[in-house]
């Protein structure tokens, strides 16, 4: 037994010494510099009316750690939704959802109207599939 451990210690020191710990370069402040938060403005918008998709959103920074910024986009259902909203290290981040509802037009379209404008924008929904 006592041959065992000797064995097992002799083994044990030569793997020790055949791979040394590995040695970590260490960065300087200056490699953190060129990541450092940069101020910037970024806005886009989209207004398309074949699809309904109109929705836009703004953001600025301050380049520390202090952003603004909000987005609204309309809703299926003709409402629009607003989001404000603002982050920084102190209180994390808060938005605020606002809804707008829908214009309504009193009389200036039937039920009818309303109905046939529908089917017109989503012209395979009435569309029976049986035949397949």
């Amino acid at each position: 037994m006592a041959t065992k451990l000797i064995m097992f210690a002799a083994l044990f020191g030569h793997l020790a010494s055949a791979y040394p710990p590995t040695e970590y370069k260490s960065y300087d402040v200056s490699h953190y510099d060129d990541h450092a938060p940069k101020p910037y403005h970024f806005e886009y918008g989209v207004k398309d009316l074949h699809t309904h998709d109109i929705k836009s959103q703004h953001e600025v920074s301050d380049g520390h750690g202090n952003v603004k910024g909000s987005y609204r986009l309309v809703e299926p259902d003709g409402s629009t939704r607003v989001v404000e909203y603002t982050a920084d290290h102190e209180h994390g981040f808060n938005a605020v959802v606002k809804k707008i509802d829908a214009p309504h037009h009193h009389g200036e379209y039937s039920d009818t109207a309303n109905r046939h404008h529908y089917e017109s924008l989503h012209p395979y929904e009435h569309l029976s599939y049986d035949k397949f």
